[in-house]
C-alpha cells in the first residue's frame, strides 16, 4: 500500500476506514458505479483483522444451526448469507485476471459435512438442522459414505457416523481474493493509505474526515467505518453519547499446512457448528496447502497472538477428526484474527447520528461471505437509494431478542457438553452426563443472577461473561441501561427437525 506520508492525500469523496473484506468490497462496488474518489485507509499488515485469517467458506447452509431459522430475526440474518452466496460466481469471474497466485480463487468447489463420534447432542441437532434448511430452500445435497470423501482419514475413535455432500458450497482463497481485489481497485484509481486512523474529525455535528496516527487529516464527503472490532472505539472518538450495541473481539486461530503425503482434500470438510464455535474444518488452498480452522474465544481486548491451548486444540483435533496424516504436515503459516462479535449476534449496518458517518461491522463469522451483498446495500444508501437488507440491523437499535432466559440457559449447557466431550474432559467415574449438565446449568443460573439482567444472551457471550469480570460488567451495565425496552419475548418460528430442547 502507499504510505500516508508518501501520498499526503488531502480530500476525497468517500473515506473508508478498514481494508478488510467489507471495506474493499464497498470500494469495489462504488468504483464500478463511478461514484467518485475513494480512499481506503488501514495498515497493510492487518495483523489483528478477521479477513486475513479467514477460511472463507461460502457455507451459509453448512453453518446452519437449530437457531438459524427459529425466529424471524435469525431467519432474516440467515437469508443475507443465502443472497450473498449467489453473488460470488460473478465476483470471482471479475477478479481472476487480477490474481497472481497461479491458482483459482475458488479454492474448493463443494463441501462435505460430517457427523462424527466425538461430539455431543449439539452436533446431531445442528446436522439435522442443516439438512432441514437445505430441503426448505430447495438446495442440492446428498448423503454420502464418509469413506468416499477424498482426503478424509480420521482416527477410528472419532470416525464419521454420517456425511452429506453440498455440491454448491465451497470456499475461496481469502488472501488471494483480497490481494486481487486490491490490485483491481488500484488499477481503477482507488487511493490506498497505509496508516491507522487515530480519530474521526467533525464540525457542527458533521463528520468531515479522519485524522491519521501521524496527525495528517484526510477530508471526505462521507466516512464509512468498516474497521471490524476497532469500529466501535473509533466511532466513540467523535461522540460518547451514541448508543451502540457493544462489540467484543472474537479471537480466532487457524493454520495453513503443506501436505506431506496421502490423498489431499479436494472439498471443504467440516463438522456442524458446535461448542461455542463454527466447528472443525479443513479448506484446500491449492498447491498442496490446506487451511485448518478454527478456534473462537471472546476476549477483553484485540490481540495479534493466540493461546497455546487453542494451538493444541486445533492441531490435536485436526489429526484426530480430519486426517491422521496431518501430524507430519508442515505448518507454513499461523493465522489469528479478531472477529467483531455484537452482544446480540447481529451485524451493525447503517447511518449514525453524526451526519456523514456510516457504520459497517459486527458481522462475526459471516463478514467475508456477505461482503459483496453488504457492499451493494451500503453503496445504495450512500447514494441515497433504497437499501437491500432489513433496517433491523441499524447500529443504534435495542439489542435484538431471539431467545428466553430459560432457552439461553439450556443452549449454554448444550454448548458446554459439546466442548466437554470433544476435548475428552473427565469427571469421577460415577458422575453421569445429566449431573455434568446440571453443573453447567447451575453456573449459568448463578451468572444471570449476578448480571441482574432479563435479556437472554447467546452461549458465546455467556461463556465470555462467565470468565471475564470486565466482560461481565460491560454486559451488565449496557443491558441494565436498556432494561424494560430491550427484551420482548421473541416470536418463535419452528422449522424442520433437530430441536432437542
Amino acid at each position: 500500500m502507499i504510505s500516508a506520508s508518501a501520498e499526503r492525500l488531502q480530500q476525497v469523496d468517500l473515506v473508508i476506514v478498514g481494508n478488510g473484506a467489507l471495506g474493499l468490497f464497498l470500494a469495489h462496488e462504488l468504483t464500478e458505479r463511478g461514484a467518485g474518489s475513494v480512499a481506503v485507509i488501514g495498515p497493510s499488515s492487518s495483523e489483528t483483522g478477521a479477513s486475513q485469517a479467514a477460511g472463507a467458506m461460502l457455507g451459509c447452509f453448512g453453518e446452519t444451526t437449530t437457531e438459524s431459522l427459529r425466529t424471524d430475526a435469525s431467519r432474516t440474518r440467515f437469508e443475507l448469507g443465502v443472497a450473498a452466496h449467489d453473488r460470488w460466481p460473478a465476483v470471482l469471474e471479475g477478479l481472476e485476471e487480477f490474481s497472481l497466485t497461479g491458482r483459482p480463487l475458488l479454492s474448493a468447489p463443494d463441501t462435505h459435512v460430517v457427523l462424527n463420534s466425538i461430539g455431543a447432542e449439539l452436533d446431531t441437532v445442528n446436522y439435522q438442522a442443516i439438512r432441514a434448511a437445505l430441503d426448505e430452500y430447495e438446495k442440492p445435497w446428498e448423503e454420502v459414505d464418509p469413506h468416499d470423501i477424498p482426503g478424509f482419514n480420521p482416527r477410528l475413535d472419532t470416525r464419521s457416523l454420517s456425511a452429506i455432500h453440498l455440491p454448491a458450497e465451497g470456499a475461496v482463497d481469502a488472501r488471494g481474493v483480497l490481494e486481487a481485489l486490491e490490485r483491481k481497485l488500484r488499477a481503477a484509481g482507488v487511493h490506498f493509505v497505509d496508516a491507522t486512523v487515530n480519530k474521526l474529525v467533525s464540525s457542527d455535528n458533521v463528520v468531515t474526515g479522519v485524522e491519521l496516527d501521524d496527525g495528517h487529516v484526510i477530508e471526505g464527503g462521507n466516512v464509512v467505518v468498516a474497521a471490524g472490532i476497532q469500529s466501535e472505539a473509533l466511532v466513540r472518538t467523535v461522540t460518547e453519547d451514541i448508543d451502540l450495541v457493544p462489540t467484543f473481539p472474537g479471537l480466532g486461530f487457524a493454520m495453513i499446512a503443506r501436505r506431506s503425503g496421502g490423498d489431499p482434500f479436494r472439498s471443504v470438510v467440516r463438522t456442524p457448528n458446535r461448542g461455542f464455535a463454527c466447528g472443525l474444518h479443513v479448506v484446500p488452498q491449492g498447491g498442496g496447502l490446506e487451511y485448518y480452522g478454527a478456534t473462537n474465544r471472546l476476549v477483553d481486548s484485540v490481540s495479534g497472538v493466540t493461546w497455546m491451548a487453542d494451538v493444541r486444540f486445533l492441531a490435536q483435533y485436526s489429526m484426530q477428526q480430519l486426517d491422521e496424516r496431518a501430524a507430519s504436515h508442515e505448518v507454513v503459516q499461523w493465522l489469528s484474527g479478531n472477529r467483531p462479535v455484537t452482544l446480540d449476534g447481529f451485524p451493525m449496518i447503517g447511518w449514525l447520528p453524526p451526519a456523514g458517518l456510516y457504520l459497517m461491522t459486527g458481522t462475526y463469522r459471516d463478514g467475508f461471505h456477505c461482503a459483496p451483498l453488504l457492499a451493494e446495500h451500503v453503496a445504495n444508501e450512500l447514494q441515497g437509494k433504497p437499501g437491500i437488507i432489513d433496517p433491523m440491523f441499524s447500529p443504534t437499535r435495542a439489542p435484538i431478542a431471539t431467545r428466553t432466559v430459560e432457552w439461553s440457559i439450556s443452549e449454554y449447557v448444550e454448548h458446554n457438553l459439546a466442548a466437554w466431550f470433544e476435548t475428552g474432559a473427565e469427571a469421577a467415574p460415577q458422575m453421569t452426563t445429566p449431573q455434568i449438565a446440571e453443573y453447567y446449568r447451575t453456573r449459568c443460573v448463578q451468572l444471570y443472577d449476578q448480571l441482574n439482567i432479563d435479556y437472554a444472551l447467546g452461549p458465546d457471550i455467556l461463556w465470555y461473561a462467565q470468565g471475564s469480570l470486565r466482560g461481565a460488567r460491560r454486559v451488565s451495565r449496557y443491558l441494565r441501561k436498556h432494561r424494560g425496552n430491550s427484551a420482548p419475548q421473541p416470536q418463535s418460528v419452528q422449522v424442520g427437525s433437530g430441536d432437542a430442547r
